[in-house]
């Protein structure tokens, strides 16, 4: 038993091995960027090529389909699939950037010049198809000579071309249309991948064509791989990423999906659509209706509905694996009432259908018989229906028949009868000259009521015609039930006409029972002697069978041993479980477990597992509920703890697959030790919650050092800052001094100084006082350290900058022009700002002091950018910045001026200052003849303002 489930099980074994080699997508960022400029991929998709790749209702289909959906999900982008076109064009496409990948595409010499080729996906192997009856033609070498049907531009035909240049090719543009050229005997052969061709057949009922053997010639087994353009070798590259993370178990469901495996029993209804499918397996109830007796086409006798028709309905009831609820009725008439009120789903036989023409649809017909001229033997051969209208014609009450013939003779004699047996009984007593009947009717009554004065005088142009009539309201049914018709093959339909037909007219002619006796005796001899000859054939070839039986057995026993190596010796642990109890396991589980085989059997999974797994679910729990996915999608992998024989938790990784062996279901499971990865991503979380706390720390240094660094700039544009308290208060000492000298001169020549002229000059004393004390604030707020952000007007922010310097401006002959465009905003760190502006001016005063030129300006302008951005522009005529030191002027401890009047402190202060803390940009360039410093602040929106306002 042991062996034999280890046989059983190998080829699971081995997939499952690879169950680990799974590993995440690393793409490089050129790669993501790419990804990111190119979504949608544009992929092609072929219009009939199943189940590989095909177009149904305007959506793409099939194998490569999903397989390519599959990478997609992985790569986390969006595809496109473009539909429509031909092999030839979707190469050409390629080449032209108009597609982004072939998504199957087999590899050749002329095809690797311009494409670049993925790893193989999938194998197909092609095979020959010929027509029925000439299944001789079973190899490549039987076909030179001869003609081929192929698809233009698909691998087989290409190899076909280059190796096998005596088989002539007609090409086409699609393998359906190869069919039905071979089906109409165009050509001797198609060849194709089985798994598409079969798929073809079966959906568009094309009959009379059968595969007789695979190509043998490994140099036409298709390879199938992604195509993409040479010059998009990155995209090539990141697809072979995303196949490498296809796990065995999604490739295995993608295949079984489309190619099915050996233990699925039911028949697959190819040839219906979902929703046909789903009609039939709804368990409704499909009615028919019996119509009337029209022997032998359809008829009611001895309790059992019979007749042609009932035939091919059972062919049909095999076809769809169901059973048709029969629904008797009286007549004909009762019949049409029961479809029209929604009592019966379709009547099977329907001769005349222009009775419910507007309250039936029609399937097609599916039995024709030639109309035959039926008279007397003893009357004259007819050579036309013309020749007998003058005489009286016997026919049935509602035969469309009467209609016809009494337009082309309005003087036509008829002899109404109610029944086919009384229409051919009134021309064999003479009661009418003539009958029309199809054959089958006419030859089973002929038969069963010994007629045998009547004989078949001449057959017509007209038809019998029989259909299936539909319910109107059921359209589903009626495609059902054509599709179904197309599947019974003529052959088919032929042997069940003769059945009735061969059957009805045995007893019109009148063999005499010696010669009948005589005939089967001699034919009895040739039997005998036939079965003695081939008797001795199949002994020979049975002795020949069982030599070659023999060896497949030591074969098979050679494989047997070397795949119980495979299955014992394999550095994985396997367990065979029936029942969710450990049925078999090998010597790898019992190294990693410690345990006996004895102490694993009818074990079950938690009972060597702790109490509860690190998701903190109970064990039994989490384990049946693993075993159920599995046995439900049919592969699970997962991580688990186990308990060993000694005690020891040991972490391992555990894929599960379902398969069957002896009609039951059981569970492989393969089991690998990963407790030293398990530590190892332990040290390496330890590792990153250290590492998270030192980049912490030297953050919080780092914001100690930026704050430090920002005081040491205040600190070194401090002598500036007295320089221009000292400018600031000249004029004003001056004045005072002034207005103090002309009050004493005053009073030394008049003894009374005027009380009004005296207020004046008192007044411009204060006001030039509390000048000076207004100048002491800008400066001491200057200096105030603020660690809060607070919302301000940015004019008056920039004015106090201003009121700071522009004495020192003006003592230099600098001009300085402002533009404030817009009312402006914000919200941050403005004595911060006021910094960054004052450091900028007093930068641009320093140059253009440097240069010593006579038109000394410099401009300060505000506006914004956009909804949301806010910019001080501050320009100077200065002569610019040499490009070559442009992008280091930010650096610190970088300075364009001597070393006595510059620390390289003051711009990268402000830098940190603009973009750090105020979360702005920072930038210089070069323009107008001097440089330009753009300062770009985020500005306050309503919603933004009224949340801010709440905060200050």
């Amino acid at each position: 038993m042991k062996n034999t489930i280890i046989y059983s099980l190998l080829i699971f074994f081995l997939f499952s091995l690879n169950a680990f080699a799974y590993e995440d997508i690393n793409l490089t960022q050129e790669e993501k960027n790419f990804l990111e400029k190119n979504t949608p991929l544009r992929l092609h998709n072929e219009t009939n090529w199943p189940p590989y790749n095909y177009n149904e209702n305007n959506q793409a289909k099939g194998f490569s389909i999903d397989y390519m959906n599959l990478l997609a999900k992985k790569l986390n982008i969006e595809v496109k699939y473009i539909s429509g076109y031909s092999w030839d064009e979707f190469l050409i496409m390629l080449q032209n950037d108009k597609l982004d990948a072939m998504i199957n595409i087999s590899k050749n010499e002329q095809r690797a010049k311009d494409i670049a080729f993925t790893s193989i996906f999938h194998t197909a192997a092609n095979a020959i198809y010929v027509k029925k009856g000439e299944e001789y033609i079973d190899s490549l070498e039987k076909l030179s000579g001869k003609t081929i049907v192929m698809p233009k531009g698909f691998f087989a035909q290409n190899a076909i071309t280059k190796y096998y240049p005596k088989i002539k090719q007609i090409l086409v543009t699609d393998s359906l249309e190869a069919l039905k050229q071979l089906s109409l005997g165009k050509a001797d052969a198609t060849i194709g991948k089985k798994n598409v061709l079969d798929y073809v057949i079966a959906v568009n009922n094309i009959s009379g064509v059968t595969p007789t053997s695979y190509v043998d010639d490994n140099r036409m087994v298709s390879l199938i791989r992604i195509g993409t353009s040479k010059k998009k070798l990155i995209l090539r590259d990141i697809l072979e990423k995303a196949q490498r993370n296809v796990r065995d178990e999604e490739l295995l469901k993608l295949k079984r999906k489309w190619f099915g495996v050996n233990d699925i029993k039911k028949i697959e209804k190819n040839f219906l659509n979902k929703f046909e499918k789903d009609y039939i397996l709804n368990g409704k109830k499909i009615r028919m209706c019996h119509s009337s007796d029209i022997k032998p086409i359809e008829f009611y006798e001895n309790g059992e509905l019979q007749g042609i028709s009932i035939d091919i309905v059972k062919k049909i009831e095999k076809l769809l694996d169901t059973k048709f609820e029969f629904v008797k009725t009286n007549s004909w008439e009762q019949a049409k009432t029961f479809l029209k009120k929604d009592l019966c789903d379709f009547i099977p036989s329907v001769t005349n259908g222009s009775e419910l023409i507007g309250q039936a649809n029609f399937t097609k017909t599916y039995l024709s018989y030639k109309q035959a001229i039926i008279t007397q033997k003893d009357k004259p051969v007819v050579s036309g229906i013309e020749d007998i209208l003058d005489k009286t014609l016997s026919i049935k009450y509602n035969s469309n028949l009467i209609e016809l013939l009494n337009s082309i003779n309005p003087d036509l004699e008829v002899h109404i009868t109610a029944n086919h047996r009384d229409t051919l009984e009134a021309v064999s007593r003479g009661k009418a000259y003539f009958t029309i009947q199809p054959l089958p009717i006419a030859s089973y009554y002929m038969s069963k009521y010994a007629l045998k004065n009547l004989y078949i005088s001449r057959y017509t142009n007209m038809t019998y015609n029989i259909n299936m009539a539909v319910n109107i309201k059921n359209e589903l049914l009626l495609n059902i039930l054509n599709k179904s018709l197309n599947q019974i093959s003529q052959e088919e339909y032929k042997k069940i006409n003769d059945n009735w037909i061969t059957m009805s007219f045995q007893t019109i002619y009148d063999y005499k029972y010696f010669w009948q006796i005589l005939f089967l005796i001699l034919l009895l001899i040739v039997v005998l002697f036939y079965r003695h000859y081939v008797l001795d054939k199949h002994n020979k070839r049975l002795k020949h069978a069982n030599d070659e039986i023999e060896e497949k057995n030591n074969q098979i026993k050679k494989q047997k041993e070397l795949f119980e190596n495979l299955y014992n010796k394999s550095s994985d642990g396997v367990i065979i479980m029936r029942k969710s109890h450990f049925s078999d396991v090998n010597e790898s589980i019992l190294k990693i477990l410690k345990y006996k085989e004895s102490e694993l059997i009818n074990k079950q999974i938690y009972e060597i597992s702790p109490f509860k797994q690190p998701n903190k679910e109970l064990s039994k729990t989490l384990s049946n509920k693993m075993i159920k996915k599995a046995l439900v999608e049919g592969v699970n992998s997962f991580e688990w703890i186990f308990i060993d024989a000694h005690n020891h938790h040991i972490w391992v990784e555990i894929v599960l697959s379902s398969i069957e062996i002896e009609n039951s279901n059981v569970i492989h499971m393969v089991i690998r030790d990963i407790s030293n990865r398990k530590t190892l991503e332990q040290k390496l979380e330890d590792l990153n919650v250290n590492l998270e706390e030192k980049i912490r720390k030297e953050i919080k240094k780092n914001e100690i050092n930026t704050q430090q660094l920002i005081q040491q700039s205040r600190h070194a544009q401090m002598g500036e800052m007295i320089s221009m308290i000292a400018h600031q208060w000249r004029q004003p000492l001056a004045a005072i001094s002034a207005t103090t000298n002309n009050l004493l001169i005053k009073m030394f020549v008049s003894k009374t100084i005027d009380k009004e002229v005296f207020e004046n000059e008192l007044k411009l004393i204060t006001d030039y006082s509390q000048y000076l004390s207004s100048t002491i604030d800008d400066f001491r707020n200057f200096f105030m350290l603020n660690k809060k952000k607070d919302k301000f007007d940015l004019e008056s922010n920039i004015l106090k900058s201003l009121n700071i310097i522009k004495t020192s401006l003006e003592a230099n002959n600098i001009k300085l022009t402002i533009n404030f465009n817009e009312k402006i905003s914000l919200y941050t760190y403005s004595n911060e700002l006021q910094q960054v502006v004052l450091n900028i001016l007093k930068n641009s005063e320093d140059i253009l002091l440097e240069k010593n030129q006579e038109n000394k300006i410099i401009s300060l302008t505000t506006y914004t950018e956009g909804k949301d951005t806010a910019i001080i522009k501050i320009h100077d005529n200065g002569g610019g910045i040499k490009e070559t030191i442009l992008e280091k002027i930010f650096d610190p401890y970088f300075s364009t001026k001597n070393k006595k009047n510059g620390t390289g402190l003051g711009l990268y202060m402000s830098k940190i200052i603009i973009n750090d803390h105020c979360d702005g940009n920072l930038r210089v360039i070069n323009e107008d003849q001097g440089v330009s410093f753009l300062i770009e602040l985020p500005m306050i929106n309503k919603n933004k303002e009224e949340e801010n306002g709440r905060k200050v």
